[in-house]
């Protein structure tokens, strides 16, 4: 028992020695990088700069710069970008999710000046999650079948399995839309559940079904097409 509290006690030692005795001041501090989301783009659009990944359950870092800070942070934010990615620091956010990483703006500088005051963090903080250790350097770095093999297999968090799914349903049900059809030669009214089913039904394609909602036109010079209402299920009678 003693041995384990002993233990626990030096790794956080490591821990707070490592990120709060460096004396250091980040412009800039997102302590949860999930509620922070909006801030992060707005605060950073068309911004030169320097940034910190912390992972807030282990300590782990990683830094970073952009000459875009708003532009690359997108990228970080996009689920097919961290799914394709084998890099340890998205790797970290899929596992982890966003709510237990802080972001931190070490220091917004000039374009000239970047990949110098980037390598001045490297060199300071040391970062677990960076692979190279050389300011704007992917050099010798390549995916192998082992670890694109674990890319496919690895687990995403909880949070980033909601998200993933809340987006699918999103667009499944973009996609579900009802549609009439009215054929201007017989009067006759056709339903279709999608747009996909209505473009499988009229030989057409999606795009020229979408089209024709959007601006109202005669599909085939013969079909009219109008989206169906739905009912409000709360109003009776």
């Amino acid at each position: 028992m003693k041995n384990t509290l002993q233990l626990f006690i030096q790794k956080s030692f490591a821990f707070n020695a490592k990120n709060n005795f460096i004396n250091l001041k980040p412009q800039i501090k997102y302590n949860n990088a999930d509620i922070d989301k909006i801030n992060i783009f707005a605060d950073n659009r068309n911004k030169i700069g320097i940034y910190r990944w912390i992972n807030n359950l282990n300590g782990k870092t990683y830094v970073g710069s952009s000459t875009n800070l708003s532009v690359r942070f997108y990228a970080y934010y996009s689920l097919r970008s961290l799914v394709k990615s084998n890099r340890p620091m998205e790797r970290a956010l899929l596992k982890y999710g966003f709510s237990n990483f802080s972001l931190e703006i070490l220091e917004y500088c000039n374009f000239k000046d970047l990949l110098e005051r980037e390598q001045y963090f490297l060199d300071l903080l040391k970062p677990e999650y960076n692979i190279v250790k050389t300011a704007g350097s992917t050099l010798g770095y390549k995916h192998t079948e082992e670890s694109l093999k674990k890319m496919r297999n690895f687990i995403l968090s909880d949070e980033v399995l909601a998200k993933k799914k809340l987006a699918t349903k999103n667009a499944t049900a973009a996609r579900s839309i009802p549609i009439l059809v009215k054929n201007i030669k017989t009067n006759e009214i056709s339903e279709y559940i999608s747009l996909s089913a209505a473009s499988n039904a009229l030989g057409v394609t999606k795009g020229a079904v979408s089209q024709a909602l959007l601006n109202k036109t005669i599909l085939k010079k013969i079909y009219i097409l109008e989206k169906k209402e739905c009912k409000d299920s709360n109003n009776k009678g």
